[in-house]
């Protein structure tokens, strides 16, 4: 499957970034599409936050990103954050404020400072809440939740964007098994839902068993993408990771699991 095949909503060609004068990512090409969720992976340092910042329009870059056939660098930052939702690493929330206004944040760029809370910011936000099933909580402090609701309120704060893209960088670091499943669902969903998701992942086994397609990152370059199965074989594994693994049968779905280092 090629980088430009297909219905994409965002393309990216060319794309590099030099920070402190050093390069960081080289000539990236890939092709979000909607009703797919991609995973990006690779080693620690091989580029992958910086990419996508750089998708994000957060980084300067070379090359061109085009977005619903716009050019992303042409985008007044508004109209960019209505299109792009960013969900950063972690989920650091330092006010105590009600989810449900937290999870309304993600509506600011929808309207002017001065505007007031719309139906339609109202519909999103519900909809985000029972999406990720955070309603249950809406009204308690951020601050007091786990770190697996807080992921998922995190993201509900970006699906209220309703932004055709979701960028998400490493969602379910530091998250116990569980919620690693059940955030890798709602990422999964989200693209079913019509949107387009690309979604670092460090855990391989994860990448394969719910990723539509898997972009591999080495030393700032994409040496892949295809499906997980291309994507993540044997050898692509052992030559980027440094690692032998075998595969496993997860609901009938060819995963890998890495079991030795070389």
């Amino acid at each position: 499957m090629s980088a430009t095949a297909g219905n994409a909503i965002l393309q990216a060609t060319g794309v590099s970034v030099r920070l402190g004068g050093r390069p960081i990512v080289s000539d990236a090409c890939l092709a979000l599409r909607v009703n797919e969720l991609t995973a990006l992976v690779g080693p620690n340092g091989a580029g992958k936050t910086t990419l996508v910042r750089a998708l994000a329009g957060l980084l300067p870059s070379e090359g061109r990103i085009v977005i619903g056939g716009r050019d992303l660098a042409s985008l007044p930052p508004r109209e960019r954050a209505q299109r792009i939702a960013y969900l950063p690493q972690g989920n650091v929330f330092h006010w105590p404020l009600p989810v449900a206004d937290v999870v309304a944040l993600g509506r600011h760029p929808h309207a002017d400072p001065f505007s007031r809370v719309s139906g339609d910011d109202r519909a999103a936000v519900a909809r985000a809440l029972a999406l990720t099933g955070t309603e249950g909580f809406a009204d308690r402090p951020v601050t007091t939740l786990s770190g697996g609701e807080r992921a998922r309120v995190a993201l509900a704060r970006a699906l209220a964007t309703q932004a055709p893209v979701l960028l998400a960088d490493e969602p379910t670091v530091s998250l116990d098994p569980r919620h690693q499943l059940v955030v890798m669902g709602l990422l999964r969903d989200a693209a079913r839902a019509g949107g387009a998701v690309f979604a670092v992942v460090h855990d391989l086994t994860l990448a394969a068993r719910f990723a539509d397609r898997v972009v591999v990152m080495d030393q700032g370059r994409i040496v892949a993408d295809a499906t997980p199965a291309e994507a993540l074989s044997t050898e692509r594994i052992a030559a980027v990771f440094g690692v032998e693994t075998m595969a496993v049968s997860i609901g009938g779905v060819s995963v890998p699991v890495a079991w030795r280092e070389i």
